[in-house]
């Protein structure tokens, strides 16, 4: 489940399409929109049969440079086909058999705990989960969907985020409980485990068997079984049975980030725990122990997470000390909550006030580190040349010493890889000519506009009308940091329009920024105001309107449109559009923004020059743009239409592509072809596409 919507996961029978029914055999998954109402108005359960009214999407990644991996994570799920429904109007249980079974009945328990959850840490007015319940509701049935973005956030640059996710430290939290529970009533050691095993593969169940949960869970049963069978158990055996048995499940596991952080973790503390334990081993209440886990982990971690999320955290280091003994303590006060709250609702509501104090707690240990920025901070990918290095000479710290000064040495050289690894690259890299790159970010708009030499600047950058999935953090940002990217020189918004304005948010908040140009601003927009929040510390904001212009050494940028006007705050329109031309060694390229014929009339009535070999198609190849007249101006060669593939608006129109063909213009378009990158060299142009090699003009 999500804020405003709900997520299934099918196994489809048949399809009807236009009075056509096909039997079809696959992985369906389908997001159901529906108000931002509490609860979910679907209350289905697992083996129900579901009749659903949808749009079929056909799988299909961000194509961008450099790879992505959205597909990745799509074949992890084993998800062959996606849709969106609307309305959960749309979906009708069907009649099925009300035979008890296993899974319906965990599924139906799950449905009683989130609804109890609900009852007691929903916010004053109970339309929604209250941010404690809702971090509550992640910690003990792994649903993450209701926590909001803030929460996210700073769980995230703390380091902490991996406790929302039901993984091995839950797992050994819930052991624990359980063991301590079965000691008390004198149960024996053997019988003991026998219990365990039967609880947690109840509860894998109960959490939707999670692939994180499953890793865990199968570690632990491989573990237990063993400490069954024999005395002793060689834990690297363990972990070994148990990848294994995942990869036999699915071998593509073997390329999923969770699975490699979790075994990286755990043979980091496997192999470092006793060495770096007897330095810390003195500190009082266990805090050695807990640092050492802490800070074994880490060294095994670090680079895969700067790899795949782009971020060194270090603030996490000393700060699950406190978190994790607390987590257990919420989890612990969880699971007790839920048994009570069907016995006794005035007892339920009294332990309910106490977790919202540890929640609490755990909130505030959250953001000790954000007044050091240094703690926490996002990084581009880092080669695999640096993170094989770094393993290396990680692994060259556990051989024993064979001369003089071989320790020294080791550490010296690691420390060394270390500060490549959180510093890269240095510095930047360099466009030998004007470099426009035309992201794919669906349907929306995002340019990449690389100076000659290193100064970047970034127009719009994409987005969703619904907030449902966040361009600016899963593309944008990607891609930048995949090019090696950590600053931005200029970061502009042509208009405040969600497909131009929401991936920004992201990008502000991930890099830095040295000056900000716009030209209106929007009224009560809180994706903006986010957007200012973020771009707090920029040196310089600047209005751009027509006459603006600015020289970044040979490159000339002219402001077309719009004219300044007053209020500078007013409702986005798309004839309010910020329109740049490019210019460099005689080759210009105009951004038209989302204008229409009405503002292309004005820029013809006015005379301006506009004529460019390139043009970025005004309003995404729209029917109420690229006029004939305009065309005629401009007199461009080459067209890049920026368009989601299939999307909803039915652009570019038809109409518009003849016009464009009727003139002779090459199209490129970012729902067809991909990320487009137009490089302005001496004596033409070279445009290369994501989708296929380059093709010199």
């Amino acid at each position: 489940m999500g804020i405003g919507k709900t997520t299934l996961f099918l196994r489809t029978e048949k399809e009807c399409s236009q009075g056509k029914e096909v039997k079809v055999q696959g992985n369906l998954r389908v997001t159901v929109l529906h108000p931002l109402s509490f609860p979910s108005p679907l209350e289905a359960r697992a083996g129900d049969k579901l009749k659903v009214s949808a749009r079929l999407f056909p799988i299909r990644d961000f194509r961008n440079f450099k790879g992505s991996q959205l597909a990745d994570l799509r074949k992890r799920q084993r998800v062959h086909a996606q849709a969106v429904a609307k309305s959960a109007l749309l979906v009708e249980r069907q009649p099925t058999p009300d035979r008890p079974s296993l899974p319906r009945l965990i599924s139906s328990l799950r449905r009683a705990c989130e609804r109890r959850i609900q009852d007691h840490f929903s916010t004053t007015d109970r339309t929604a989960l209250s941010r404690r319940g809702a971090i509550l509701e992640a910690l003990l049935l792994g649903e993450r969907g209701r926590m909001d973005q803030t929460t996210i956030s700073s769980l995230q640059r703390s380091g902490l985020y991996h406790l929302m996710a039901i993984s091995g430290a839950h797992i050994g939290i819930i052991s624990f409980l359980v063991l301590t529970i079965l000691e008390v009533i004198r149960l024996r050691r053997r019988p003991s485990y026998v219990v365990l095993i039967v609880f947690l593969l109840f509860y894998a169940s109960l959490v939707e068997g999670r692939a994180s949960v499953l890793r865990a869970t199968i570690m632990a049963l491989i573990y237990l079984s063993g400490k069954l069978l024999w005395k002793q158990v060689r834990v690297l055996n363990t972990i070994a049975i148990s990848a294994f048995v995942l990869l036999l499940f699915n071998p593509f596991s073997l390329f999923d980030p969770g699975f490699e952080l979790t075994y990286a973790a755990t043979l980091s503390i496997i192999l470092f725990y006793p060495r770096v334990s007897k330095y810390v081993s003195r500190l009082p209440l266990k805090i050695g122990e807990l640092l050492a886990l802490s800070l074994t982990a880490q060294l095994g971690i670090l680079p895969l997470v700067a790899f795949f999320f782009n971020r060194v955290t270090f603030s996490s280091l000393f700060l699950n000390i406190p978190a994790v003994p607390l987590v257990g303590l919420i989890m612990g006060s969880g699971f007790i909550f839920l048994i009570l709250s069907p016995v006794s609702t005035g007892a339920a509501a009294l332990l309910a006030q106490g977790i919202e104090f540890l929640i609490d707690v755990f909130l505030w240990i959250s953001r000790l580190g954000d007044a050091v920025p240094a703690f926490s901070f996002r990084i581009p990918t880092p080669s695999a040349t640096i993170v094989v290095s770094y393993y290396f000479l990680l692994l060259i710290l556990l051989v024993r010493p064979r001369f003089k000064g071989q320790r020294f040495l080791g550490f010296s050289l690691f420390a060394v890889f270390l500060a490549i690894l959180i510093t890269h690259p240095f510095p930047p890299r360099s466009s030998p000519a004007l470099r426009v790159t035309f992201l794919d970010v669906g349907q929306g708009d995002s340019m990449l506009i690389e100076f000659p030499g290193r100064k970047k600047m970034l127009v719009d950058g994409g987005g969703t009308t619904d907030s449902s999935f966040d361009i600016g953090e899963h593309v944008v940002s990607p891609f930048l940091w995949r090019c090696g990217i950590k600053k931005l020189d200029y970061l502009v918004l042509t208009h405040a329009h969600p497909d131009h304005l929401n991936g920004l948010v992201a990008v502000a908040r991930n890099f830095r920024v040295n000056e900000f140009w716009e030209a209106f601003s929007p009224d009560n927009s809180p994706a903006y105001e986010e957007l200012i929040h973020n771009l707090a510390s920029v040196s310089r904001r600047r209005r751009v309107f027509r006459g603006f212009r600015h020289q970044e050494g040979k490159v000339t940028i002219d402001a077309v449109h719009p004219e300044e006007s007053a209020p500078l705050s007013r409702r986005p329109d798309n004839d309010d559009s910020l329109v740049l031309k490019l210019t460099a060694d005689g080759i210009s390229i105009l951004l038209a923004a989302d204008i229409g014929r009405t503002s292309e009339r004005v820029i013809l009535d006015d005379r301006l020059v506009v004529c460019s070999q390139v043009l970025k198609a005004p309003h995404h190849g729209s029917r109420t743009s690229s006029s004939a007249a305009f065309l005629a101006s401009v007199e461009p060669r080459i067209v890049v239409i920026t368009a989601g593939h299939r999307n909803p608006y039915g652009v570019p129109h038809p109409e518009v592509l003849e016009r464009y063909e009727a003139a002779g213009l090459l199209i490129f378009q970012t729902g067809r072809d991909g990320a487009i990158e137009v490089t302005a060299q001496t004596p033409g142009l070279r445009i290369r596409t994501a989708a296929s090699e380059a093709c010199p003009d």
